[in-house]
């Protein structure tokens, strides 16, 4: 690979040994811009090379998942637009795929997921109004065993899975907060309840973020790691993941701490 630029020939090479191959399930988490020195310095050339590459590897059976969420309008009164509303915070390449023809979006104000391809409708449609928790896009790309494939960031930095399992584990730390957050349904605006597992506002909870997890990740699993452009690509399994984060969790409920907290306001 070229140091002073990578090629779209380079994307493909990398995602093939990552593990992006026909058929599979991939989410997509990244932030294409700490790559750096591509070929085409077109941004949204840039984006859609990277799908076009994804999407040609997984084939017509395959599934590209991306996070879409918008956690700004948290505690606001604008209403979530399945359409409309742009993620947050997530990345462009993220937005890019939310905005892709034939993309579909779960439905929930503040966490939601975009899919293209075969399993898109079974990603989100229909799913929970938690954030996290079983019949969300969550537990079922754990369900198909989806790749998860983090493009020029760390993985530990961007795993949003270790959520879900903190909400079926239970965590002390977090509780299950209801929420009345207006969404537009075929053009009116209704006011409609969501939920999401939220801190405690009082414990002093310090994240290690994912450290621990990641850190023993490898004893069993396994992480890729490939050059790209100036920066590393990663993948891993996100049922692999799970299974882990929930053994970790299982011998230490406060492992996504730095410790376990001092104040606890839900001791009884």
């Amino acid at each position: 690979m070229d140091h002073k630029f990578y090629t779209k020939k380079d994307i493909s090479d990398v995602y093939r040994k990552l593990g992006v191959s026909r058929g599979r399930t991939v989410y997509v988490t990244s932030d294409l811009g700490r790559l750096m020195a591509y070929e085409n310095p077109d941004k949204t050339s840039l984006m859609a090379d990277h799908l076009e590459i994804i999407s040609d590897l997984i084939g017509a059976d395959g599934t590209v998942v991306a996070p879409s969420s918008s956690m700004n309008l948290c505690n606001t009164d604008t209403p979530f637009d399945l359409v409309k509303t742009p993620s947050y915070k997530i990345g462009a390449f993220s937005e890019y795929i939310r905005q892709h023809p034939g993309s579909l979006r779960s439905f929930h104000p503040f966490v939601s997921y975009s899919a293209i391809g075969a399993d898109a409708k079974a990603i989100t449609e229909n799913v929970s109004r938690h954030a996290f928790g079983p019949e969300t896009p969550e537990a079922r790309m754990i369900e198909a065993d989806a790749l998860c494939l983090v493009i020029a960031r760390l993985p530990r930095l961007t795993c949003s899975t270790v959520h879900h399992i903190e909400m079926i584990m239970g965590v002390p730390y977090r509780y299950n907060k209801e929420y009345t957050h207006p969404v537009v349904r075929k053009g009116c605006v209704e006011h409609e309840y969501f939920y999401q597992n939220v801190w405690y506002r009082d414990v002093d909870l310090k994240r290690n973020l994912n450290r621990n997890i990641f850190e023993r990740f490898t004893d069993t699993y396994t992480l890729n790691e490939q050059p790209l452009g100036r920066n590393s690509t990663y993948s891993y399994s996100v049922l692999d993941f799970a299974t882990h984060c929930q053994k970790m969790f299982a011998e230490d409920i406060y492992v996504w701490c730095d410790e376990p907290p001092k104040s606890r306001p839900y001791r009884v």
